[in-house]
């Protein structure tokens, strides 16, 4: 499992977390290994392969959530130049619009702001809330404050993530930042390489478990259909936003007819794992920049 890859962590329009990125060089190192140790495939060809009973031993699938710009100008270089195979799930909500993710927004955001002195007038009731839930975390650095501040806003509720959201757009205004997210033309021309496929990640990354079912049906169903009607590939596989799910959840998945649905769950796909709930090995760069680190992060997934 991947998410972003980048030349380097530096001189982003926003702050990325550790957890969101390798750099392309490892990239490429991880992308050797795995071409000259297993047989890459598709995840739904892996998929097909375990419904029939067929041997999966030393398969492996690549897959990248969200649908980075990065993953055009960086990895598929990279993924055509070893003729290795990869699916990104998209938010498609995302795909071509200046958005980007209310982690990064969020970031950008408090490294402008001073919260001892920053008045808050005006404030929805959960900015108060949200404050003296991280106002501890700023005396560690930047990067323990930035990550904890998403995690502990991760926990509150879609409309209170919004507000707060909203009300620093309108303390401190959108600046214009280069553009985060896949085109659909960029999206087009690697489904047409024939080396990536595309699954469904929701419209605008909602974590399904805080949503009402009806919602969080629509954002499921409408990814999936404006993917198939923009790339014109049959979309069978589905990426829970965050690995947030329910039961609930994965009956809407196993409803709207997906083969397969991901976690960020750590493990492999085997006998008895549930395919509305697969396991992945998340890679990013902090855990494995060399080889002997990938492997370690490999074998380790079994425990």
């Amino acid at each position: 499992m991947y998410h972003r890859i980048l030349p380097s962590a530096e001189n982003q329009a926003y702050y990325v977390q550790p957890g969101m990125f390798v750099t392309t060089v490892t990239f490429e190192q991880q992308v050797a290994y795995v071409r000259d140790h297993f047989e890459v495939v598709f995840l739904d060809d892996l998929v097909k392969r375990a419904l029939k009973g067929a041997h999966i031993g030393r398969h492996c699938a690549l897959t990248f959530d969200d649908g980075w710009r990065d993953n055009y100008t960086e990895a598929f270089p990279v993924l055509e130049r070893y003729r290795v195979p990869a699916t990104i799930f998209l938010s498609t909500g995302f795909v071509g619009t200046p958005r980007t993710f209310w982690p990064e927004e969020l970031c950008h955001y408090l490294e402008r702001i001073d919260l001892g002195t920053f008045a808050g007038i005006g404030a929805p009731r959960s900015w108060s809330r949200f404050t003296g839930m991280i106002g501890k975390f700023q005396c560690h650095g930047r990067e323990w404050f930035l990550d904890r501040s998403i995690e502990t806003l991760k926990a509150f509720a879609p409309s209170d993530r919004e507000g707060i959201l909203n009300y620093l757009r309108s303390m401190l205004g959108a600046e214009p930042v280069p553009r985060q997210m896949l085109s659909w033309e960029e999206a087009r021309e690697m489904a047409h390489s024939g080396l990536v496929r595309f699954g469904a990640h929701t419209v605008n990354h909602e974590l399904l478990d805080q949503l009402p079912l009806h919602s969080a049906r629509d954002e499921i169903s409408l990814s999936r259909s404006e993917i198939e009607r923009r790339l014109e590939q049959k979309v069978t596989a589905f990426a829970y936003p965050n690995g947030n799910h329910s039961e609930a959840v994965r009956r809407i998945v196993e409803e709207g007819g997906f083969d397969a649905a991901v976690t960020t769950r750590k493990g492999f796909l085997r006998r008895g794992v549930s395919f509305l709930e697969v396991p992945r090995i998340a890679l990013h760069e902090d855990i494995s920049t060399t080889i002997p680190m990938l492997r370690s992060k490999i074998l380790l997934q079994a425990f």
